[in-house]
């Protein structure tokens, strides 16, 4: 049996944006939020993950100057709509402006009533994590670590057919690489025992 060794380990700088290619991949969403006068504002966003599984809790980072994190830290309330890669294009357009405001339907985006929570939910998008901020933390003077417990999941109906493989292939969510680079989930395999 052949096994093979690790090349030589280049050490980057601890900056994400020094990182070619990242090592750490950010699952692109999109995220809408309400301010308090009930303007709605969707942007793009990578920096996601679950924090907690019970309850199940998400952990979205942003710029605290950002108007999500401004909506979030208002309103406590908040939707992750996730897109596929056939919405590539507009999830990138929101995310190169910093996001869109939308008073009802738009060009770009037709908007749904969330279950739980008064922003709304994206027609668009494959599934939808409804969410209230349990907390938020500072990490620096512009950074915001935003703590969202998820109240309601939806997905299309289409996510629940077939074998898992089938539903992930149908599912394509979108991941950031690095800026103007995107890639997707292409494949699922089973682990053979």
């Amino acid at each position: 049996m052949t096994r093979r060794t690790a090349g030589r380990k280049i050490e980057l700088a601890p900056v994400k944006s020094a990182w070619h290619p990242s090592p750490l991949l950010g699952q692109v969403v999109l995220v809408s939020s309400r301010n308090t006068r009930g303007e709605v504002h969707v942007a793009a966003k990578s920096w996601i993950s679950m924090a907690a599984s019970d309850p199940p809790v998400l952990c979205l980072s942003c710029r605290i100057s950002h108007r999500t994190a401004i909506n979030i830290l208002e309103t406590r309330e908040f939707v992750v709509n996730i897109p596929g890669e056939d919405l590539s294009a507009r999830v990138w357009r929101a995310g190169e402006s910093g996001g869109v405001s939308l008073d009802g339907e738009t060009p770009d985006w037709a908007l749904a009533p969330a279950l739980k929570v008064t922003p709304p939910q994206l027609k668009e998008c494959k599934a939808h994590l409804e969410c209230v901020l349990d907390a938020s933390h500072r990490l620096n003077t512009e950074e915001i670590a935003l703590f969202g417990r998820i109240l309601s999941v939806s997905v299309d109906e289409a996510l629940l057919q077939g074998s898992p493989e089938e539903r992930y292939r149908h599912l394509r969510p979108l991941l950031f690489l690095e800026e103007g680079l995107y890639g997707c989930l292409d494949s699922a395999r089973r682990l053979e025992s």
